[in-house]
């Protein structure tokens, strides 16, 4: 767990770092064409709407489990194409046939000529921790704007932590945990109540090293902004 928070906190400075070092540049070096960020109309993002979500995902090599989101519509940068950052969370654990073929490659190692040797694995938990950025393609409404369809396609850092008996101090843990990068898709759809709040569902899957895994999610959303939601044209 320790490892883990180094981790981490260490993919939080380099963001800050990261994120400052833009910033700095972009404030330093005017064009006559202007800055970087008026070029790729950053500088248009603004909170548009919250919201929360949660569904079934299935990583490989894992047991189904639950995956839990917060997101933030930061709006338009180009007609039709909207900036949505998002922070996942999900735990799971290693399938017991994943367990199962660990301890069998650990017995064709082993010299047993009593053939009484006993493995004991228990269990291996895998949890990811992942801040991406989409943008996602929402070209027009339905139904006099209530219902919003869209496609999207993101980068994102994931935070990777293995735990249990048979990995712990290991090389095995070692290649588990992991700090990395990674792509997603996704497709849903938004269905816009009352001009405030919305609702909708979403297929994503997600590409990460050492790592896939698709999930179906139901979405709320809150519009701060309701002359700026999703799909606007």
């Amino acid at each position: 767990m320790r490892r883990w928070i180094e981790r981490g906190a260490g993919a939080v400075a380099l963001g800050i770092t990261a994120a400052t070092a833009v910033a700095s540049a972009a404030g330093a070096q005017q064009e006559p064409q202007g800055s970087l960020f008026e070029r790729l109309n950053l500088d248009k993002l603004r909170l548009s709407a919250v919201g929360v979500s949660s569904g079934a995902v299935k990583p490989t090599q894992m047991q189904r489990t639950q995956a839990y989101a917060l997101h933030a519509d930061y709006g338009e940068i180009a007609p039709a194409w909207r900036v949505v950052f998002s922070a996942t969370y999900w735990g799971s654990r290693l399938t017991d046939e994943t367990m199962q073929r660990f301890a069998d490659s650990l017995r064709r190692s082993v010299v047993d000529p009593t053939q009484d040797f006993e493995i004991d694995l228990g269990r291996v938990t895998v949890s990811d921790i992942a801040l991406d950025m989409d943008l996602r393609w929402a070209p027009r409404r339905i139904t006099s704007g209530a219902l919003r369809p869209y496609v999207a396609g993101g980068v994102g850092v994931h935070v990777i932590n293995a735990e249990g008996r048979a990995i712990s101090g290991t090389f095995v843990e070692r290649a588990l945990d992991n700090i990395t990068a990674g792509l997603a898709a996704s497709t849903g759809v938004d269905l816009v109540l009352l001009n405030k709040l919305g609702v909708g569902m979403q297929a994503r899957f997600d590409l990460v090293s050492g790592a896939r895994f698709g999930s179906i999610r139901a979405v709320g959303s809150y519009l701060l902004r309701p002359n700026a939601t999703p799909g606007r044209r």
